[in-house]
């Protein structure tokens, strides 16, 4: 497969910093940037074939205009490289999430000890367990029955949700995401944790019309944007009374996202709360 370019932009946030960052990186995950935020800065990707420098100057604009950042933004391409290596310099720590999941790299030494142990090696797919959503989802899996059940997980990113489902003796993991850099670090990352019950596709949410009323738990951990226009194919592939855990949006947007739940049969079980992200679980009625 051959892997793609990305434009990585940095910014600035201005004053109030945790405000601003957690709104600019709602605001790009709208349109498909990911990335991540340390102190003041912010890296953001997307791939290069998806967007022009034009369009993202646009939106950069935007941001500099509401005042949530500074002016001094640098776009660049960022070619394909040793990706452990760059997350390792940029202090991806090995992490226990609910007090059962150690996830680690392959090139991290812990004396942590956890009850499931995932290794992640992630390239320009995010998922190492340290940002809020991906932990919400963690620990939702961690509380459920998932023995013998059929799990997909949307948006898959470095598999760390679906591999865990494994662990969890889940019959069989569905794995879905439009990022080939995902779609092949989520297979490698297979690899390392050695698990065989776990098909990774390369797609969207079009592809669940092959999979009606297949899934016992769906999993997806997105943004609002892509969850509000999903949800009502997702249904159309789960079974009565499975489960759709959902994350990736924040508090403001929890009304949103439960009411276009409710308008698909969708009841509302339980929500969680981590520095203004949700994680939410919903029921399909009969």
């Amino acid at each position: 497969m051959q892997l793609l370019n990305y434009y990585e932009l940095s910014l600035t946030a201005c004053e109030p910093i945790d405000e601003n960052i957690e709104i600019i990186s709602a605001y790009l995950g709208e349109f498909g940037f990911e990335g991540s935020a340390e102190d003041e800065s912010i890296k953001a990707y997307r791939a290069e074939n998806e967007i022009s420098v034009e369009e993202i100057k646009v939106l950069v604009t935007e941001l500099i205009e509401k005042n949530l950042c500074y002016d001094d933004y640098i776009i660049e391409i960022i070619k394909p490289k040793n990706w452990n290596e760059e997350w390792e310099k940029n202090y991806f720590q090995p992490i226990i999430i609910g007090d059962q999941c150690l996830i680690k790299s392959s090139f991290h030494t812990t004396n942590l000890e956890a009850k499931y142990q995932i290794i992640i090696d992630p390239k320009m797919s995010f998922g190492t367990g340290h940002h809020e959503t991906t932990s919400m989802m963690v620990e939702y899996l961690l509380e459920i029955d998932l023995k013998d059940k059929t799990v997909i997980d949307m948006g898959t990113g470095t598999g760390i949700l679906g591999i865990l489902a494994s662990m969890l003796n889940a019959k069989s993991i569905l794995g879905i995401d439009n990022d080939s850099w995902c779609y092949e670090n989520a297979q490698e990352n297979l690899v390392l944790n050695k698990i065989e019950n776990f098909e990774m596709r390369l797609g969207d949410a079009g592809l669940l019309k092959a999979y009606p009323n297949q899934f016992d738990i769906f999993i997806a951990n997105i943004n609002r944007h892509i969850l509000l226009a999903d949800i009502k194919y997702y249904v159309k592939s789960m079974k009565p009374n499975s489960i759709l855990l959902l994350s990736g949006f924040y508090l403001e947007d929890f009304e949103d996202i439960k009411t276009e739940c409710e308008k698909h049969k969708l009841e509302f079980i339980s929500k969680k709360l981590k520095k203004n992200w949700i994680g939410a679980m919903f029921r399909l009625l009969e």
